[in-house]
């Protein structure tokens, strides 16, 4: 059952898409019936809610603040309807998760496959963005959870666990920094060094720590995809700083090795499992959250 009007439903269509003709194609419903229902809508609102541009169709300021509302509006119908499964015991439902590039290669795959052995009727959706927008996207209703690094707010989340993973300095196994059980900063200076650049978390991690500990790194090149950076150190051109998180498979098949970083700079990489503080979580989601942090228990001894 769709409760929506066909005003709204082609609205929305044609914001995603800026075109009329991208929505017709979409919804395949004829272009002029959605154009129609878009002026009736508008002679209603008594206000434009397009521009109609040579190139398409761009919101206005009115259609920017009625499209917020309207997603609004059917994620929180998409929300009601997988309660009322619930309530009725289906063993089924839709999640949509959030969660930043970084952990597309290393880390969701292997939950979202335990995930769906534990839960075959559940269809689970995970929607990669950077991760500065992560917050702004989960309080717009485009995600149930959130996986977040380095939250900075906290005020409107409710976190539902919290898991750090160590700095260190990631090198080739041979390296001679492998010799030490832990490293200092400075290592940066002495050897040719890959650092991580926006929109990485990573990025203002090392900025921070060449202001706190005033060492001028060795730098040979810069990359914003901690994969691209694995592959210059694989290459033999220097190390790196990064997370454990990005490099658990590399470390454990011995391709790569991890030296912790110590000093009272230092501070870990935290990884959130987070919702919109605001919207109650259906039982689907509150299913995959305990499963999510069953594993993270796990993953915590491992770590150390």
């Amino acid at each position: 059952m769709n409760p929506f009007s066909r005003f709204l439903i082609y609205f929305l269509a044609v914001a995603r898409h800026g075109s009329i003709r991208k929505a017709s194609e979409d919804l395949h419903i004829a272009a002029s019936a959605i154009d129609r229902h878009i002026l009736l809508g508008e002679q209603a609102l008594q206000t434009p809610l397009f521009e109609r541009l040579s190139s398409g169709m761009r919101l206005t300021a009115v259609g920017e603040l009625f499209y917020a509302h309207a997603s609004r509006w059917t994620k929180d119908f998409e929300s009601l309807n997988r309660q009322i499964d619930d309530l009725k015991g289906m063993r089924r439902g839709r999640i949509d998760i959030l969660a930043p590039e970084a952990l597309a290669r290393v880390f969701l795959p292997s939950i979202a496959a335990r995930l769906k052995e534990q839960y075959p009727g559940i269809v689970l959706n995970i929607h990669i963005h950077d991760n500065a927008e992560l917050g702004e996207r989960l309080f717009a209703g485009e995600g149930d959870l959130a996986f977040l690094l380095d939250p900075a707010d906290l005020r409107d989340l409710q976190v539902r666990s919290m898991l750090s993973f160590p700095l260190g300095v990631v090198s080739l196994p041979q390296h001679p920094v492998t010799q030490h059980s832990s490293t200092r900063f400075s290592i940066c200076a002495e050897y040719p060094v890959i650092v991580p650049e926006e929109p990485l978390a990573l990025s203002s991690v090392f900025r921070k720590l060449e202001a706190d500990t005033l060492v001028n790194p060795n730098v040979i090149s810069g990359a914003n995809n901690v994969q691209m950076i694995k592959s210059l150190v694989k290459a033999g051109l220097g190390i790196t700083i990064l997370s454990y998180l990005d490099v658990m498979d590399e470390v454990q098949n011995g391709d790569m090795a991890f030296t912790p970083l110590a000093g009272a700079h230092v501070s870990p990489l935290r990884l959130a499992l987070a919702h919109d503080r605001a919207r109650p979580l259906s039982a689907v989601a509150r299913r995959v959250a305990d499963s999510v942090e069953a594993e993270w228990a796990l993953l915590r001894q491992k770590i150390g």
